[in-house]
């Protein structure tokens, strides 16, 4: 059959009739058609119709083109589709038996394993007798991923030993009881429920579920999904005989890893306890992994059950004293101030045992606690640390030293191909092919591993970032075709989206295409942008050296690459305009960079550049001409403010924090939708003002496209923030990147990155930005002022917890800016009794905790002022009080 007759009942046919036709085709005789039929489906199914280009004629029936795809394809290829489609209008099973097809078994197993969602387009073929039902994790998924009855899920199986699986199999991702449970629609019933129907129907055996659930607790499966046994458990409502019976396994859960299992245990445990007292001293040894909890209410009950237990057995006394003073260790004050007073009612009359006891707590407790428990232990205070703030260096730079010879230009290539985080070598390995790629191109045998991996990379489908640029760059110079030949060839990837306009890696593309032209041409030159030093920047004196290199050398500098040198260009290093080309415009840019009054145009990225070296920065007309429309940093210097706003769903039960920093003159096109600088593609814009990318290394790469003057590059990495993602890698993370380096002082909207970064979901990201916050305030850089007011702006919101301040706060603290963390606080302090935070009182106790340790008191005005004012009681009013009694002592 040819191929154009077999795709003919592809496209007119009914998925039945199709069917009908194919299977009087011999299977020798389809196969050779599989390429064409997969391109039909890719065309005309895969994107719902969607004609692109001279893609042929649209099919009658998709399911038709479906059908053709398993008359034509081995398993393999079809499990190379990622999701193997089946037809809607005609059952599959119907499909294997009329097609006589022999893979039921593989693609059953496959469909299974890949998706449990897809187990409803596998199920009629096991329930045809076509293939055995898997009995692997998969299918306990499919239950946790869809009710069970949307693939025909016997239920007989189900109650007699599917169900039993699910307190062996955790799931993740979407698939959980956990997740099911929590985003089962109004109506539907929850498996909890289901479970507990089946057991009061008679269906399952309660207590063989009440043991399952405690059986899954005990495999401390992860925290949101051991959750759900424990909420299963508890609606089970066990009687008192079944707490009873149950309770040697409650103790055992009381060394869970999992915080909320373990007060889930602790209310069984007292539970237990109170109708049919525990032996003490297996109590007392159960309860110390919950004594050392982090949980303040996990503890607190703890110590409830160790008097309990010393109460009622006088010979356990001292094995309670020791298990008291184990909630010391606790962060919490009122835990400590708990465990003391135990101490002090269970120690009474064996006083040597206690100050044993307690001498190794004396420095573990807060500050404020200090003097009690070292008259406790009868030992001395130890003195709190020192008022003043510890100063530290500022970073040193580094000299970024350029590759020395071919091998070493080679071998770095090869490294940031594959990991390219590091910008640093990202441009190392550049200005080494720029360098030495003339010679590099003399043995093809050399070459030879770049040239297979930069194919095999550029192929992968998707990548647009750093990487994807590497890999172009390396197949131009191995096979030596300009970049610009290379886009969007028989690779199989298009490169619209690769040198999009508002993407700075066209600014990547750009200069290395400058570079590989004049490697192809036999020139060997360093690149004007490589960073003079760690700090990312080009002194003045070296871009001159590198200029004056390539008038020696006969080389017209590249319009990309002296643009993004300008950039970098240290404004601190100014030197003499000599044997420079005024007559050229890289000549007259770099002139002007200087200072120098020149003709200016007609390349507009170019003098924007150069003027945003300048010092001092001022409006220049002539320059923001070039663009045809004004764009901030283009020869008008940029205003940019951080607001902060809480923002509610229309029905109230939601509301999240907005995070707009307002640009003058604003961007054209740049709308509210789109949290990142990105105008819409028919705005030209300058590089300056383009996205930064969506994985760690195209972020850490646009971290020095600017360095002298980050506050753009900032700016985008406030409004690319999602406070509440958590990710393996989050790129979020490169927008710290410049805090770690030596550079300018950080600006309010620097400032403003730090606090955004502590409060967010994802703790990778919260840690480092308190290890930034730590570095850049003790060496200078960052004012305290500025970091106050950047986490007051936040905090005034009311959009996110104020405990994640509180938190890092503590975290800053215990890392030597203690003083720092201290008089950001007082600052804080000073807003309108409307304006309070909700729980605010953590960091109130913070605030209280550091001046005990300090010897110091509140002493500015508006700070004792908005503490008198603060609404509220509990811990807020609490700490305020002894905040205001410090400072009326101390008066």
């Amino acid at each position: 059959m040819r191929e154009d007759e077999l795709i003919s009942i592809l496209t007119t046919k009914k998925a039945r009739s199709a069917l009908e036709s194919l299977a009087a085709i011999p299977q020798a005789d389809r196969r050779p058609h599989a390429k064409a039929v997969s391109k039909l489906y890719s065309d005309h199914v895969l994107f719902g119709f969607e004609q692109r280009g001279d893609n042929g004629t649209k099919p009658r029936d998709r399911d038709a083109v479906i059908i053709g795809l398993f008359a034509t394809a081995t398993l393999s290829e079809l499990k190379k589709l990622g999701f193997v489609p089946v037809p809607a209008s005609v059952p599959i099973q119907d499909v294997f038996r009329v097609l006589e097809l022999d893979f039921a078994q593989g693609l059953v197993d496959y469909l299974v394993e890949q998706n449990p969602h897809a187990i409803a387009n596998a199920a009629p073929l096991w329930q045809a007798g076509l293939a055995k039902r898997p009995e692997s994790d998969g299918i306990i998924l499919g239950y946790y991923g869809i009710w069970h009855e949307r693939w025909g899920a016997d239920e007989e199986v189900l109650l007699s030993r599917d169900v039993w699986r699910f307190f062996e199999v955790e799931g993740g991702g979407e698939f959980s009881l956990a997740n099911h449970d929590k985003f089962a629609k109004q109506g539907t019933p929850t498996w909890s429920d289901r479970l507990i129907g089946y057991a009061e129907a008679g269906l399952l055996d309660r207590q063989r579920l009440l043991d399952a659930s405690i059986d899954a607790l005990e495999r401390d499966f992860g925290q949101y999904r051991a959750g759900w046994y424990s909420r299963f458990h508890t609606a089970l409502a066990p009687t008192t005989e079944e707490i009873d019976a149950r309770a040697g396994r409650y103790l055992g859960l009381l060394s869970s890893s999992v915080p909320p299992t373990v007060s889930f245990a602790l209310k069984f445990v007292k539970a237990a306890d109170a109708s049919s007292p525990l032996d003490a001293g297996t109590l007392l040894a159960s309860l110390e992994p919950a004594l050392q909890a982090r949980s303040k209410g996990s503890v607190l009950a703890a110590l409830k059950l160790v008097e309990r237990a010393a109460a009622r057995d006088e010979r356990f006394r001292s094995a309670a004293l020791e298990a008291t003073a184990l909630a010391l260790v606790s962060e919490d004050a009122g835990v400590q101030t708990a465990a003391l007073d135990l101490v002090g009612k269970l120690g009474g009359g064996d006083e040597a045992h206690v100050q044993a006891l307690l001498a190794d707590y004396v420095d573990l407790v807060v500050p404020s606690l200090r003097s009690r428990i070292a008259d406790m232990a009868g030992s001395p205070a130890q003195p709190g640390a020192d008022a003043a703030p510890v100063p530290c260096a500022p970073a040193q730079t580094a000299a970024i030293a350029p590759v020395r010879i071919p091998a070493e230009a080679l071998s770095l290539y090869l490294s940031v191909l594959e990991t390219p985080r590091d910008p640093f070598d990202v441009e190392r390995a550049i200005d080494g092919i720029s360098r030495f790629g003339t010679e590099l191109r003399g043995s093809e045998t050399l070459l030879s591993p770049l040239k297979k991996r930069a194919k095999q990379i550029w192929a992968k489908p998707g990548g647009v970032g750093v990487r994807a640029v590497l890999a172009l760059t390396g197949r131009g110079l191995c096979e030596g075709r300009p970049i610009a030949s290379l886009t969007g060839d028989e690779g199989g990837r298009e490169s619209a989206s690769l040198v999009e306009d508002t993407w700075l890696q066209s600014l990547h593309v750009d200069r290395n295409s400058e570079m590989l032209d004049r490697v192809l041409s036999g020139v060997s030159v360093p690149l004007l942008s490589l960073p003079g030093d760690s700090s990312g920047m080009i002194s003045a004196a070296d871009l001159s050296q590198r200029l004056q290199h390539y008038s020696a050398a006969g080389v017209s500098p590249g319009v990309a690459d002296l643009t993004l040198a300008l950039l970098r260009l240290d404004k601190q290093t100014p030197v003499p305009i000599k044997n420079h080309d005024l007559n050229c415009e890289p000549g007259r840019a770099f002139a002007y960079a200087l200072g120098q009054d020149v003709e200016v145009g007609p390349t507009p990225n170019l003098w924007a550049a150069a003027w945003c070296a300048r010092r001092p920065v001022l409006e220049d007309k002539r320059v923001a001409g070039l663009f045809g429309k004004s764009f901030p940093e283009c020869g008008v210097q940029a205003e940019m403010a951080l607001d902060v706003v809480r923002k509610d769903s229309k029905c109230g039960a939601y509301f999240w924090v907005d995070v707009a920093v307002p640009i003058a003159p604003a961007i054209e096109g740049e709308g509210g939708g789109w949290r990142s600088i990105m105008p819409r593609r028919e705005v030209k814009t300058p590089y300056t003002l383009r996205h930064c990318g969506r994985s760690f290394a195209d972020v850490a790469w646009a971290s020095l496209v600017r360095p002298n003057a980050p506050d753009l590059f900032f700016r985008q990495g406030l409004l690319d923030q999602d406070v509440w993602q958590k990710l393996s890698d989050n790129h979020t993370r490169a927008y710290l990147e410049p805090f770690f380096r030596p550079g300018p002082g950080i600006s309010p909207l620097g400032a403003g990155v730090l606090a955004y970064y502590m409060a967010v979901e994802d703790k990778s990201v919260t840690s480092l930005a308190v290890e930034a916050a730590v570095e850049t305030l003790l060496d200078g850089r960052l004012a305290t002022r500025d970091f106050a007011e950047a986490v007051k702006a936040f905090l005034l919101s009311g959009a996110l917890p104020t405990a994640r301040w509180t938190k890092g706060f503590a975290a800053m603290a215990g890392t030597g800016a203690a003083g720092h963390v201290r008089e950001a606080i007082g600052l804080i302090l000073d807003f309108l009794p409307g304006q309070c935070p909700r729980d605010i009182g953590g960091m109130l106790e913070l605030y209280y905790e550091l001046h005990v340790d300090a010897g110091t008191v509140p002493e500015r005005p508006e700070t004792l002022a908005c503490l008198a004012s603060l609404p509220g009681g509990g811990k807020t009013a609490k700490f305020s009080r002894k905040l205001l009694g410090l400072a009326r002592e101390a008066a």
